[in-house]
């Protein structure tokens, strides 16, 4: 075997432990390397490789305390931290199954299992940086998106490497599927599939007739890969996807349940399977996926608060208060660091809290959340802005909500409002609601005063105006006739009459002015 030359690679080793990363420096500079870089943990690993170019990132699975080898390697492809063509093995001390098809997801280059001969290290590394270097310039136009341009450097080195055109026609594949170049990629995977009965060949197939909305055909290349091999996981996502598109719900459960046997640390799949199965009413199984979900999701970027709270959810709905406020307390903790999310957890809890039957706290909760509102809500998650206005309409505050649907709506809030002004806006609105439960309850005057005060705050909302109008007239209907008061009702009549003279509940209010007058 010829000597592998490391001299110009650049590496990168992540070990929590500094005698292991001590160790692998010796034996790549022993073998010549001159490029070494280290990290002791996920965070300086992530750092690292976004400022830094690394040819080969050697990570162990256990990192100490944060993200594991598996999260780390997820958060970087996620963000796409590293080129294509970037070698990256995985070194590890246990090689469970979870473990293994977790990270095999996101398919590391490669394996070692401590502890490791330092020759089985040098084959691997000398396959691998041979194989990516005949593949160089596929991978740099493939990270420039120039699809095209991939394309034709891959038939290119199909025609000069032909030991390697397999692994080339898969890459070409891949690259043609990202470009849109469906005919392409088609004829990649047939013409594998000709040469022998690939599994890959088949997910990939399928994936372009997914593209093609040949949907039966596509799930009969999945089911067969399925049978043929019960850990080749992408397949399961991809029938999935398949069959939610039928209708099929309770099949698709299915698929996503035997998937997360095996492969049960992928958070998305977790996630997806809770989702599925809140819609079949199963919630023993949604509560199971959430729970994983959560646990997964500590230290993982595809970790997610819209877990926790969908948990509250399914808590309240099951009568489990106080499982429901220990999964609030623990995302709080979760999440502490994270203003949005901490806000989304305090109007959930306001919703719990109403559900559980506890309104006043209910109440307060809300009032607390929404003067913490501190940015544009159309810049708010999108989970976020559904259970803010669910909260919102179950409490009753229809004008809040009508007025936070707008802002949430509102793509140029920057321009057209500060946050001070909008803030206020809905501190009067939950006036104007309090206003109306006190109305609601006979408590006629209490209630002008609160309808008068938010009116005189928001001259611009007529549906304010009118009920500080209203609240006014029929106080003086049950009392008798008040000069004063009558003049404060036809102060509101008049701003209302400005705001929309057409205004059916105005005209009525109207009415009975003159009958009063």
């Amino acid at each position: 075997m010829s000597r592998l030359d490391l001299s110009k690679i650049h590496f990168l080793i992540i070990d929590d432990f500094a005698n292991y990363r001590s160790m692998l420096r010796s034996i790549l500079v022993s073998c010549g390397a001159q490029h070494i870089d280290d990290a002791k943990d996920a965070a300086e690993a992530l750092k690292k490789v976004t400022y830094n170019k690394f040819d080969v990132i050697l990570c162990d699975y256990n990192l100490g305390d944060g993200q594991n080898g598996q999260q780390l390697l997820e958060e970087i492809m996620h963000r796409h931290l590293i080129p294509y063509g970037t070698i990256y093995i995985m070194i590890t001390a246990e090689n469970t199954q979870s473990m293994v098809m977790a990270a095999v997801e996101y398919r590391p280059d490669g394996y070692l299992n401590k502890p490791f001969p330092k020759d089985l290290l040098l084959k691997r590394l000398k396959m691998l940086v041979e194989k990516k270097s005949i593949m160089k310039d596929i991978y740099e136009a493939y990270n420039k998106k120039d699809y095209l341009r991939a394309l034709a450097i891959a038939d290119k080195k199909i025609a000069q490497h032909s030991r390697q055109a397999l692994d080339i026609g898969k890459l070409k594949g891949e690259i043609a599927l990202a470009g849109n170049e469906l005919d392409v990629a088609l004829k990649v995977y047939d013409k594998a599939l000709a040469v022998r009965d690939f599994q890959w060949a088949k997910v990939g197939k399928a994936k372009v007739l997914i593209e093609q909305n040949k949907h039966k055909s596509a799930q009969s290349l999945l089911e067969e890969v399925i049978e043929e091999n019960k850990n080749y996981i992408e397949a399961y996502d991809l029938l999935a996807q398949i069959l939610e598109y039928q209708g099929k719900t309770k099949e698709v459960q299915n698929v996503l349940s035997n998937a997360t046997i095996i492969s049960p640390n992928t958070i998305a799949r977790q996630q997806h399977l809770a989702q599925v199965a809140l819609q079949n009413d199963d919630q023993s199984t949604a509560e199971k996926s959430l729970k994983r979900a959560i646990l997964q999701g500590k230290n993982s970027c595809f970790g997610s608060v819209n877990d926790n709270m969908n948990l509250v959810k399914l808590y309240v709905d099951s009568g489990k208060g106080k499982q429901a406020v220990q999964t609030i307390r623990s995302a709080q903790k979760i999440y502490k660091k994270d203003k949005a999310a901490l806000l989304h957890t305090q109007f959930v809890e306001s919703m719990a809290q109403l559900k559980l039957g506890h309104e006043d706290n209910a109440r307060d909760l809300f009032q607390q959340a929404i003067a913490n509102i501190h940015g544009h809500l159309s810049e708010l998650p999108p989970e976020f802005q559904k259970d803010l206005i669910a909260t919102t309409e179950e409490l009753g505050e229809t004008e809040l909500a009508e007025a936070l649907k707008d802002d949430i709506n509102n793509k140029n809030g920057h321009e057209q409002s500060n946050i001070e002004e909008m803030t206020k806006k809905y501190h009067y609105l939950l006036q104007n609601g309090k206003g109306m439960r006190l109305y609601n309850s006979n408590l006629l005057l209490e209630s002008t005063r609160i309808f008068e005060d938010a009116a005189e705050h928001l001259p611009d909302r007529i549906s304010v105006n009118m009920n500080a109008a209203q609240a006014l007239l029929f106080h003086l209907k049950e009392t008798g006739k008040n000069a004063e008061l009558l003049g404060r009702a036809r102060h509101f009549l008049d701003v209302s009459q400005n705001l929309d003279k057409n205004n059916e509940k105005y005209q009525k209010l109207e009415h009975i002015y003159s009958e009063l007058c």
